[in-house]
């Protein structure tokens, strides 16, 4: 029995297992080298070359720009209009190795330019910067930069859009096209980000593919070991040593009315979903029919069934049924070999389960005390007739 519900377990938990497999590897694959490039950490960008700046992931002081060459504007909209819009990215002009590799040395150095993208947090720092620009190069005195900040970010490079604002940036400013080429890096260094995305977007994906790995791993190993039957072992041996054998002699003989729920003569078996569910038939209370109506515009679309199962301490348990034909084939066996069960709906019962469950045990032990001298007469006398049961309803 164990086995047979194991390999049940895993048939059912594999499609979810292959799902989440294929999730992980996929972020995984995607965000992966992202990740690697932050564990590595970020170069210093004042060590690099115009040729060395591809795809970085660098840290620099910023301290001196040459100006904004575009603006990112984000227009928020209610009903098709705009209601409001505002600047969501600032991109900015900024030299290649930062300023001191150009002031510090007796070498005649042309100055290299690379974009900067900075994002709205930043705008009270970077409009500070901004105005110590301008005083910079009114009077070339450093100490006009009294403001710096440091930034972290990867460096990309630059779509067809931005590069014609970057290029007509430097026109404006008398570059020719040789002296662009020249000098003036197609790439920008997209402050908190990586290549995929913000750093902490890059981390979460990346932390979301292990939880989905170790998601499926751990159903893989449940299923196998037996994980999704341990409530029902441990159900069994509460009553006894050898009722794991009964149980299991009770499994293989047990009918099937439809595929995942088993009935023996002393025990019900929900095998339907990866986790077994099991009871004994002798304390099954009740057992009706729910039918559930899904509409769509007041119009009912599909139906679902299920049994709604009860047990002597009240304790109720679902079990999903593919059609109405087989809800029924479920209750007719129950109440073939469960004569002291109840079988059917009806609010009169309904009332007496919730309010007077006294009087409904009652009523359970009468239609069983009925049963049996019914399937008493039939055995003295040969008879082949089957005793109708009052109370399925």
């Amino acid at each position: 029995m164990l086995q047979k519900l194991k390999s049940a377990s895993l048939k059912k938990v594999l499609p979810g297992i292959i799902i989440l497999f294929i999730a992980a590897a996929g972020l995984l694959i995607y965000f992966g080298p992202d990740f690697i490039t932050w564990v590595k950490g970020p170069v210093a960008f004042e060590e690099l070359s115009i040729d060395e700046i591809d795809s970085q992931y660098v840290n620099m002081t910023f301290e001196l720009t040459f100006g904004t060459y575009a603006t990112e504007v984000t227009t928020t909209t209610r009903n098709g209009a705009k209601v409001s819009e505002r600047d969501s990215m600032q991109y900015h002009a900024v030299l290649v190795g930062g300023l001191d590799r150009y002031i510090n040395t007796n070498e005649d150095l042309y100055w290299e330019f690379i974009g900067l993208a900075v994002p709205a947090r930043y705008f009270d720092t970077t409009k500070i910067i901004d105005k110590n620009s301008d005083k910079f190069f009114e009077t070339y005195d450093l100490r006009a930069l009294d403001t710096t900040m440091q930034i972290t970010g990867q460096i990309l490079p630059m779509d067809d859009e931005m590069l014609r604002y970057y290029r007509s940036f430097f026109r404006e400013a008398d570059y020719s096209d040789e002296e662009f080429k020249e000098y003036c890096a197609p790439f920008y260094i997209k402050v908190d980000h990586l290549k995929r995305g913000h750093v902490d977007f890059v981390l979460c994906m990346n932390i979301l593919a292990v939880i989905l790995l170790l998601w499926a791993v751990y159903m893989l190993i449940k299923a196998l070991t037996g994980g999704y039957q341990k409530k029902l072992i441990k159900m069994l041996k509460a009553q006894g040593e050898m009722e794991l054998e009964r149980a299991d002699a009770d499994f293989e003989s047990a009918s099937e009315p439809t595929k995942g729920i088993r009935i023996g003569r002393n025990y019900l078996f929900d095998c339907s979903g990866a986790k077994t569910d099991v009871f004994a038939l002798r304390q099954l209370a009740w057992a009706y029919t729910h039918q559930v109506n899904h509409q769509k515009y007041g119009r009912t679309v599909s139906t679902s069934y299920s049994i709604m199962v009860y047990t002597e301490d009240k304790k109720s348990h679902q079990l999903n049924m593919p059609s109405k034909a087989a809800s029924e084939q479920v209750i007719d066996e129950l109440n073939r070999k469960c004569p002291a069960g109840i079988f059917g709906y009806s609010d009169q019962l309904k009332q007496l389960f919730n309010k007077n469950y006294d009087e409904f045990t009652r009523l359970r032990r009468q239609k069983e005390a009925e049963i049996n001298q019914a399937q008493g007469y039939n055995d003295a006398f040969g008879g082949s007739e089957q005793s109708q049961d009052p109370y399925n309803v």
